[in-house]
């Protein structure tokens, strides 16, 4: 039975090339059922952002007569996945899912996890007519057999559904489990010339509340907020999630800190169990031991052509520790020496309607950067205003989330 692939349609999205990215007006086009239903489970996967890592975000609506039935998510490692969920919903209510269509965001799984069997075996199991998949999961130990194996069975399957959106709410998952290292964002807040702060070093506040609520949601979906060791010296920052209602674990901190310079009573030190301090082979072996006694890991890496942490190596170890996604919030040297290694996927850049002057301090340093040719391209650009403010997000390069 061949596999079927759904067009998309009714999507708005932006077009890119070499030469820039064109945004495209929003189509208000109906939503043919497939993508309705999709649309329903996409909503549902979003519910557990911030909180299934290592495992990716899933959602599921099971329909049956055109009702739906049965609807369900993955909330974290080790809990049930979304067809899971949904098949229990569905029980709950007294429904039988024979015959009926699963709509799952991602490819069901078709191995046995560390925790939990495979989800194809269950679909199966209950004699589920249709499977209608968001995306292919790029997982090597799945990518595409699960759909055959849920062919082979005589289920119909139709792959595609919404499919970018389905990609993008799992790009950390995808870019993880294909290199194990973390998916890279970069974020950036400044005046519209482009300054964190003045030349007398004030930034309290460039951004409005609702611009740092939407940086604490970004917070809330990755694993790890990284920041510089002149961040933390001079903010003194918490590093952690502070918005109501949030049920999003809270992202472990990482200091990038050469010769630990950090002092031992340092806020991210005392509110986090395990803040991550990276360092280098030269650091005082004392502090260290010291930081560790505090609840700190203290990293050891190799260092980079300026004798600082070497961001390949960093983000090499924050993978073996199943750290999935990195958040780099500052300061400017950090940001520019992530972006001149080439380790950045994306950019989140808040703008807020301010001039600062060319004495303020630039949201990133010196890249070396003399001509324009040599410059950094962002794609796939996105810009949405929120009050008198917008947040600018794009990618460096498509890599495995593309």
């Amino acid at each position: 039975m061949p596999l079927r692939k759904m067009p998309q349609s009714g999507i708005p999205r932006a077009e890119s090339s070499k030469q820039g990215t064109r945004l495209q007006a929003d189509v208000v086009m109906a939503l043919s059922p497939d993508e309705k239903f999709m649309s329903m489970a996409l909503r549902l996967a979003k519910k557990a952002e911030g909180m299934t890592s290592p495992n990716p975000l899933v959602g599921a609506v099971v329909v049956k007569d055109a009702e739906v039935i049965g609807r369900g998510y993955h909330r974290g490692a080790g809990l049930p996945h979304a067809e899971i969920e949904a098949f229990i919903d569905a029980a709950k209510r007294g429904r039988s899912v024979s015959g009926s269509t699963l709509y799952v965001t991602l490819e069901p799984c078709c191995h046995s996890g560390k925790r939990t069997p495979p989800c194809v075996d269950a679909i199966i199991e209950k004699a589920v007519a249709r499977v209608v998949v968001g995306c292919l999961d790029l997982n090597p130990e799945v990518g595409g057999k699960g759909v055959e194996k849920l062919e082979q069975a005589g289920i119909r399957v139709t792959a595609g559904v919404i499919e970018e959106r389905a990609r993008e709410i799992n790009e950390h998952f995808f870019k993880y489990i294909t290199t194990s290292t973390p998916f890279v964002t970069l974020k950036l807040a400044s005046t519209l010339d482009g300054k964190i702060a003045t030349s007398t070093g004030d930034s309290k506040w460039i951004g409005s509340p609702e611009q740092r609520s939407r940086a604490h949601a970004l917070r809330a979906a990755s694993d790890a907020v990284a920041v510089g060791i002149g961040t933390v010296l001079r903010d003194n920052p918490r590093l952690n999630v502070r918005l109501p209602r949030s049920n999003a674990l809270q992202p472990r901190p990482v200091v990038l800190d050469s010769k630990l310079r950090i002092p031992l009573e340092a806020a991210l030190l005392v509110i986090h169990d395990s803040p991550i301090i990276a360092t280098t082979q030269g650091a005082d072996r004392d502090k260290a031991l010291r930081l560790e006694a505090r609840g700190a890991r203290v990293v050891v890496v190799e260092k980079d052509g300026e004798g600082r942490v070497d961001w390949g190596h960093l983000l090499a170890e924050l993978g073996k520790m199943e750290v999935m996604s990195v958040l780099i919030e500052g300061g400017a040297s950090v940001a520019a020496s992530a972006l001149a290694k080439g380790v950045v996927d994306k950019v989140a850049i808040f703008f807020s309607p301010r001039l600062v002057g060319g004495d303020g301090l630039s949201m990133i340093g010196p890249m070396g950067i003399r001509e324009v040719k040599d410059s950094l391209g962002i794609y796939n650009v996105k810009v949405t205003a929120f009050g008198k403010e917008f947040v600018v997000e794009g990618y460096l390069s498509r890599g495995a989330s593309g």
